[in-house]
Order: C-alpha cells, then structure tokens, then sequence
C-alpha cells in the first residue's frame, strides 16, 4: 500500500486539479486501486469524495455516469441497459462495487476491464478537467493516451440505445476472462469490443479483429492462443446480436 504523508478532501474539483498539479499528489476515487498498489512511494492522497462527482443523469439520447458514481449504483440503475450494467456487475465482488467508481475504472484503464469494454461499444466520451479547463474525448482516445497528470475525469457519457452482447473465456466461471469479446449493434453497424489483446480494451473490426493487435503470453494463455479466442468470441457475440462479422 503507498505511504500516505497527507490526506486532502477538497470540496470543489477546481481545488483538486489545483492540488494536483503536484505530481506527489495522487487522486483517490474508491480506493480499490490505490489502496491494492504495493508502490511504497509516499504520496499525497487527494480525496475527490467531496466535489460532488457521483450520480447518474440524461435520457434515451445520452446518459452521464458521474465519476464518482459506484458500479454498484450503475448495477442498481433502470436506466443503465441490462448489458452494461451486467458488465458494471460481473466487474468487481460485490464487497468491492459498493467502493469502485466509474472515474477511478477509466483513469486505471486495466486491459481485462469488461466494463471498459461495454462502455467502448456504447460510444462512451469521458469529461476531463485539468489546468487549462474541461475537454472532452473518446473513451478509446483516453484509454490509449492515459489521463494526463493533473487532469481529473469528472463523467462518463454513453448512448444507452442497443443493448450490448458478451463472450467470454476463463479459466473458472469466477476468473477474470482471459479475453472476452463485447458487440453491440449501432446505427453505425456492429461495434466490437476486446479485452485481453492489448495494454487497455479496444475497439475493433468485427470482420478481422486481431489485425494489429499484439496480446501477452503469459500462464493464462500465449498470445496465439489469445487470438484465436478473440476470432471465436467475436463471431459468438456478433451472432448473438443478430449481426455478421
């Protein structure tokens, strides 16, 4: 766990991102990964509990999750759909979606998230908020280029039309899938979701979608073995939406 030299709560995101902009300092949203780090780095923890982040509001058109807002609350929302708020679900234990935000999903950008993943295929953009004010960008943007110091994610926006599909493979029904494939239909086609073939889930072509794609080997599976589970998935989860890939 780092070492904690100072605790800040401010009370307004202006105040975080100023606090932030010393690089000590680090954002803390629910704790689940800060606190998992084994980094002995001390570090200044800024507490964004307090700059009224969480909730979940819009309509059919766009709905936005503050980055505050727990999975927990997305898992309990009628207006999440049924897919992404399965993937909000099957996320984290449910010991730990009560602490987990939605925010502090984003910003660690892990390549197994499945709810990146569901987020990625409901055309998610994320608000950010730094030194030089708020800006927006694609979820996929953001998961490529990281969040950049000093920066805070304030929410998430998605179109909540077309429910999204998962296939998954794992070592148990338990396990954190070693790669799964998210498909939704869009006005735009099928959109398609991996996990497990890069740094951070991505969005690909259906009709070929390990081109380009480098997975790990590691003792999960090799990386051939990843991507011939990617090709499988993809054609399971684009089936099941009434899609072609």
């Amino acid at each position: 766990v780092p070492r904690a030299i100072a605790y800040h709560r401010p009370d307004s995101v202006e105040d975080a991102v100023a606090l932030l902009n010393d690089s000590s300092h680090q954002p803390l949203a629910g704790g689940t990964v800060l606190n998992g780090d084994d980094d002995p780095t001390p570090v200044t923890m800024v507490d964004l509990q307090g700059c009224g982040l969480d909730g979940i509001s819009g309509d059919a058109g766009r709905l936005r999750l503050g980055a505050m807002t727990t999975l927990h609350d997305m898992v309990n929302d009628d207006r999440v759909p049924t897919g992404l708020a399965g993937a909000a679900q099957a996320e984290l234990p449910s010991t730990l979606r009560t602490l987990a935000t939605v925010g502090g999903t984003v910003a660690t950008g892990n390549a197994d998230s499945i709810l990146l993943a569901a987020l990625l295929v409901h055309d998610a953009r994320v608000e950010l908020v730094g030194p030089g004010g708020y800006e927006m960008l694609s979820l996929a943007d953001l998961l490529k280029a990281g969040v950049a110091a000093g920066h805070v994610v304030t929410a998430v926006e998605f179109d909540p039309s077309g429910d999204c599909v998962r296939q998954s493979t794992a070592r148990t029904p338990s396990d954190t899938p070693i790669v799964s494939a998210t498909a939704r239909n869009a006005a735009d086609g099928v959109r398609l979701a991996l996990t497990g073939m890069a740094d951070y889930p991505v969005l690909t072509d259906p009709r070929d979608p390990t081109t380009g794609l480098e997975p790990i080997s590691d003792f999960r599976g090799s990386a051939d073995y990843r991507r011939k589970l990617a090709e499988v998935l993809t054609k399971r989860a684009v089936n099941a939406i009434g899609g072609v890939a």
